[in-house]
């Protein structure tokens, strides 16, 4: 884990791109690992909070039956 991401350096690109990473993997994963960082400052500072239990089970419910896509209402 890293918690100070000036501290990666060429040497730590090199050992990723040794393990198979591409450029365009390696990005993706910055990027991910950037947005986390973003969403957990930005719910620290504003006090929100996690769901309840029950919210994740009827999330999971939903993406397990209808998955991301969301229909068009009917007109």
């Amino acid at each position: 884990m890293v918690k100070d991401s000036t501290s990666i350096g060429q040497e730590d690109v090199d050992r990723a791109k040794q393990a198979g990473w591409s450029d365009d993997a390696l990005y993706d994963a910055i990027t991910v690992c950037a947005l986390f960082q973003f969403y957990n400052n930005w719910i620290d500072a504003t006090g929100v909070g996690d769901m309840p239990a029950f919210g994740y089970e009827m999330s999971g419910k939903r993406l397990a039956t209808v998955g991301y896509f969301q229909p068009a209402p009917p007109e």
